[in-house]
């Protein structure tokens, strides 16, 4: 009988990919870096592809739910002293953090594998303090999810208003939002609606890595009506 997939496995695999595409990875962490506090909680840290970015001179605790991803990161950040690990399952909310104190809690490609996220970002805006940010970055666009989003165990893709509708209902005031990586767009339809592809194939993705690093000083600059992601930033109310 042939082993069924989990999207753990598809998963694990695009993250090992990931790990190569330095570009890409730098790329997230340039879109990201001026919200950034000095404490942060990195929810779904994957195999750490971003964790080391995020410590840069900051204090960060980092953690999943998966413990093989776990083990991963922290052979790859263990020495590092400003970075902590846990597993964690987000079913039990987010009280746990309250000792860490975060001011910035940080999820990339994590809010669309879970199945309430509305009640995560409620969580979020409880944990935070006031002032503090909740950055959130997901793959945009109902009209893209294929079988590649079946296969990691995506339960949807988003658009500025269903994501920023999410964060204002929690309490959040958007102090950013932007669609992303418009190079991606076409890539992702082929691979995931076009070939009805499981995973991203790693060749491609070294190659559009490589590209990036000539397209993103330019895109940046341009209008972005659509990407493959979104980021969104959300900011908590100071207290009167």
């Amino acid at each position: 009988m042939k082993k069924t997939r989990s999207p753990w496995d598809g998963q694990r695999e695009t993250l090992d990919d990931l790990s190569e595409a330095v570009h890409y990875n730098r790329w997230i962490y340039s879109n990201v870096e001026r919200y950034l506090g000095r404490r942060v909680l990195e929810v779904g840290c994957g195999t750490g592809n971003l964790t080391g970015f995020f410590a840069r001179g900051r204090k960060v605790l980092a953690v999943d739910i998966h413990e093989g991803y776990l083990r991963a990161a922290k052979k790859r950040w263990g020495g590092e002293p400003r970075i902590s690990f846990g597993r964690y399952d987000l079913k039990r909310g987010l009280g746990d953090f309250r000792a860490f104190k975060p001011d910035t809690l940080v999820t990339v490609n994590v809010l669309e594998h879970i199945e309430g996220d509305q009640k995560f970002i409620e969580a979020a805006y409880g944990l935070l303090p006031p002032g503090g940010r909740l950055l959130v970055f997901v793959p945009a666009f109902q009209w893209l999810y294929g079988s590649m989003d079946k296969s990691y165990g995506h339960h949807r893709r988003y658009t500025k208003r269903t994501l920023n509708q999410k964060l204002s209902q929690a309490g959040f005031r958007v102090e950013y939002c932007r669609y992303l990586n418009l190079l991606g767009v076409f890539g992702w339809w082929v691979n995931g609606k076009l070939l009805g592809r499981k995973i991203i194939p790693k060749a491609q993705m070294l190659l559009y890595d490589r590209i990036l690093k000539y397209v993103t000083p330019v895109e940046k600059y341009l209008p972005k009506p659509l990407g493959l992601s979104l980021l969104s930033v959300g900011v908590k109310a100071p207290s009167r």
